[in-house]
């Protein structure tokens, strides 16, 4: 099966992690799909899906970090626009990286709800 990347979601319970997802994608696997597209994610990869929530969690600490009053670190910055660059390369649009953006905010919302609901 190769390596299982669920460990990448930091400060959550992997069983958890694996079901919320799981669930999740009853629902969102086109949300899934597309994103893993637009930013270069092979869906063909193994846990793939995990790859995207990693995305998705982390693009939420980068709204967190863009409206929270404490300045940011270089370190955080550079992660943000790292995001940010990934989410945006290739777009002529901004309605498209805006898209992008909803799904992502999307994904990270509904783990957060279905993950509170698993035990």
């Amino acid at each position: 099966m190769g390596v299982d990347r669920i460990g990448l979601i930091d400060g959550y319970d992997e069983r958890r992690v694996r079901e919320a997802l799981n669930q999740i994608l009853r629902d969102r696997k086109n949300e899934f799909r597309e994103l893993a597209e637009s930013i270069g994610i092979p869906t063909n990869t193994n846990d793939w899906e995990v790859i995207i929530l990693k995305f998705c969690l982390d693009f939420e600490d980068c709204l967190k970090i863009w409206t929270d009053d404490e300045e940011p670190n270089s370190i955080k910055n550079t992660k943000c626009m790292t995001i940010m660059r990934e989410i945006s390369k290739g777009r002529k649009q901004f309605s498209e990286i805006i898209h992008l953006q909803n799904i992502a905010q999307t994904i990270f919302t509904e783990f957060h709800q279905t993950y509170k609901r698993t035990t």
